[in-house]
């Protein structure tokens, strides 16, 4: 290191230009300074040689670094299984609710992931295995469930919708986008309503029993009977191609 000589205590500066008999004691202290600032201190070149590749490698992965360190979209998803369970012997599309799930969350958050299955009271079996809940049955779903009930002139009836909707309603903080797993057009005021308080709203159904009206308020549709990755009995290894955003349909209107 080196020694720098100390500051006189009797320099004067003249202001009017003329220096004093000792203004090169000041200059050579001057001087002294600019060499010690201008020379490389210890470590520094370790230290700047670091430096340079942190910013190498911010540069290389700059693009995946800054999206893995961003927030993650918080999710719902909310199943009405009898809407997409219930389906024509003759159609022998059925979907695997498993895969469903993790198609749905992708990379965002899963918050909710809820499945609304009419049962029969009267049933004496084990609850997983009636008809509505067996397809979610141990699939990642919390399941809720409800007694359908059976009126004098045989028609059923169980309102899952109403149930499914309220639940929905009270986590709506909660979540930033909805996946909504139906095609039942009851459930348009409830996707106005989410999109009004800035919510994502996704429906999942089957091409062939979907409402138009549920088609046209959500922000996307995917058509589950195209969606052939997520269909029991498939390999599941190819991702679905069904994705159907509005824009796509307006383009193509």
């Amino acid at each position: 290191m080196r020694r720098i000589s100390p500051i006189p205590e009797d320099v004067v500066i003249d202001m009017d230009g003329s220096a004093p008999a000792d203004a090169s004691d000041l200059r050579m202290l001057v001087d002294e300074l600019k060499d010690v600032l201008a020379a490389e201190r210890p470590g520094e070149r370790d230290m700047l040689s670091s430096m340079r590749d942190v910013a190498r490698a911010l540069g290389e992965h700059g693009g995946h670094a800054a999206k893995d360190l961003g927030p993650k979209l918080r999710l719902g998803v909310f199943v009405d299984t009898a809407n997409v369970s219930d389906r024509d012997p003759d159609e022998p599309i059925r979907i695997d609710f498993g895969r469903l799930l993790a198609e749905v969350t992708n990379d965002r958050r899963l918050i909710h992931a809820r499945a609304y299955c009419p049962i029969y009271a009267d049933f004496t079996g084990r609850r997983e295995h009636q008809r509505s809940v067996a397809p979610v049955h141990n699939k990642g779903y919390d399941i809720v469930t409800k007694p359908i009930k059976v009126f004098a002139d045989g028609t059923r009836k169980a309102d899952l919708d109403i149930v499914l909707v309220m639940d929905v309603i009270r986590r709506l903080p909660t979540m930033d986008v909805v996946a909504l797993v139906s095609g039942d057009g009851d459930y348009v005021p409830m996707v106005d309503y989410l999109r009004e308080h800035g919510l994502r709203v996704e429906v999942y159904s089957f091409g062939d029993a979907i409402s138009e009206d549920l088609r046209v308020a959500a922000d996307d549709w995917v058509n589950l009977s195209a969606a052939t990755s997520l269909h029991v009995g498939s390999n599941g290894s190819a991702r679905s191609a069904a994705r159907s955003s509005k824009r796509a349909r307006a383009a193509a209107a």
